[in-house]
């Protein structure tokens, strides 16, 4: 799978993963959200200066928010006070996402939020609108992460913050997949590159410092974050991560080889090496995310 293959399939996968997940499609994405995007988020917010002290109302865009990760926990976070005089706006090309997050935003309360479909390319939001951007977990699979990155800054005020977040190394899950794909009887190809779009390195951390900067942001912060998340089970992974699985099959398969070894017996072979290597017990994966933020300067023109 190389990377235009690769983008391919990850975004149509994004665009319609109720497709690819089946009906279990929201407990899967929410789930996977409060063990892996929630930490993240939650770092990435303390970075950008705002948390649980944050006095100052504030005007943010959470971009290519998926069901929403970012939104939900200022809501936990911010004084009430505060959050009464903010903005929050969530945007995802996905349309399946938005539904979701339109649904979590009525039935969980989000106050003073909107969700949108937004292409994080081409945002069509004004010069100047935000006090913060944050992107958790998006510009290394956006398929024009120049023109994304560049869009994120284009939309904030001078003085505006920046954040995100990308992965670093490669993630446990993966790994697994990969060791347990060498280990089936028949030559099973493993192509998951860290990032699908062509522009830039972002897992490297140096790459993003100076890209930032060159960009003219001020007080860039560019930090590695490691975290722990707990695998309850094989039946538990199955569940969560089979449908990345699917996603490697289809993106660096030839189509006789899925026919030859269907999804199900892969998912069963996957079971059995899980078995082995785990045996009964959970166990736990570890994520290394980059933590990146940096400062639109106060004399910029909007």
């Amino acid at each position: 799978m190389n990377t235009a293959t690769a983008g391919t399939a990850l975004q149509g996968f994004f665009r319609d993963f109720k497709g690819a997940i089946g009906n279990s499609w929201e407990e899967v994405l929410l789930q996977n959200s409060r063990n892996v995007s929630t930490p993240l988020a939650m770092r990435l917010l303390s970075q950008m200066g705002i948390g649980k002290d944050t006095e100052t109302p504030f005007k943010l865009f959470e971009n290519a928010c998926g069901a929403g990760v970012i939104a939900p926990a200022l809501q936990q976070i911010i004084k009430p006070n505060v959050l009464a005089q903010s903005s929050i706006l969530c945007g995802d090309f996905s349309e399946a996402a938005i539904e979701l997050a339109k649904r979590r935003l009525k039935s969980e309360g989000w106050v003073n939020t909107e969700v949108a479909q937004i292409d994080a390319q081409k945002t069509g939001l004004p010069d100047g609108g935000f006090t913060h951007v944050a992107t958790n977990i998006g510009f290394h699979v956006v398929p024009d992460s120049e023109a994304a990155l560049n869009e994120s800054i284009r939309i904030l005020q001078p003085g505006g913050i920046l954040g995100f977040t990308t992965w670093h190394t490669e993630v446990g899950w993966a790994t697994d997949v990969r060791e347990a794909f060498q280990s089936f009887p028949f030559e099973a190809p493993f192509n998951f590159p860290m990032q699908t779009t062509a522009w830039g390195r972002w897992t490297d951390v140096n790459w993003i410092r100076r890209t930032l900067l060159a960009k003219g942001l001020e007080d860039v912060k560019v930090d590695v974050f490691a975290f722990l998340s707990h695998v309850e089970s094989v039946d538990y992974f199955l569940s969560n991560f089979a449908m990345m699985m699917d996603l490697i099959m289809t993106g660096s398969w030839p189509e006789e080889l899925r026919k030859e070894h269907p999804r199900e017996q892969v998912h069963a072979l996957m079971r059995e090496w899980l078995e082995k290597k785990y045996g009964g017990d959970g166990w736990d994966y570890s994520w290394v995310a980059v933590v990146a933020s940096g400062r639109v300067p106060v004399n910029a023109r909007v």
